[in-house]
């Protein structure tokens, strides 16, 4: 069983496209990590990872508190990088870079923004991330993105790759993926960090 967790909220990342940029916790995404921290401490999984970007630490250590496993950091699981992008709002975006943003509105997948990744990309990325812990035999929980989550999940349910803004992870909810002969199973998404409502 694979539990992806969305990072909580993090500060003044509304209206932005943070990709890479390394925002701390809000004190309302604090708040989620907490509550999502006591929601997982029931939860029998042994193996904790998370992108090295702030947020998804800060994530992470909450969890780490009410765990036995430790945290360990896997670059594979980082946001998307938005290059010359990454901090900008999208207002911004939009009018200093008008041609680009409608170029990448076209074709979502495969284009990068100036010195950024595409989302192919981030998918052999990820790809890489899954080989290290895919063959598990206990449960993982990955502390990571909302582009990471959603290319998870194209991963496993094989959409197209231009429809993954279609799926909207949201901050500190539980996504569960399990493993069987045909690959990458959708058990749950977005589940709330609710004490009734246990990943199983």
């Amino acid at each position: 069983m694979i539990i992806l967790v969305r990072h909580g909220e993090a500060e003044k990342a509304g209206g932005r496209a943070i990709g890479q940029t390394d925002l701390p916790l809000s004190e309302n995404g604090r708040n989620q990590a907490n509550h999502l921290a006591e929601y997982l401490s029931d939860v029998p999984f042994e193996h904790l990872y998370t992108s090295p970007l702030l947020r998804t630490r800060e994530t992470a250590a909450e969890i780490e508190k009410t765990c036995t496993p430790k945290v360990v950091l896997c670059p594979e699981f980082a946001e998307i990088n938005l290059g010359d992008w990454d901090g900008l709002s999208f207002k911004q975006i939009k009018n200093e870079f008008p041609n680009e943003y409608i170029k990448r509105g076209q074709d979502l997948a495969n284009y990068r923004p100036p010195n950024g990744e595409s989302f192919a990309d981030l998918k052999k990325r990820v790809q890489s991330g899954l080989k290290k812990i895919i063959d598990l035999d206990s449960p993982v929980v990955i502390v990571t993105h909302a582009g990471v989550i959603r290319t998870m999940l194209h991963i496993a349910l094989e959409f197209p790759l231009n429809n993954i803004f279609k799926i909207s992870p949201l901050h500190c909810y539980t996504t569960v993926l399990k493993k069987n002969p045909a690959g990458l199973t959708l058990e749950n998404f977005n589940i709330p960090p609710d004490r009734t409502q246990r990943p199983a």
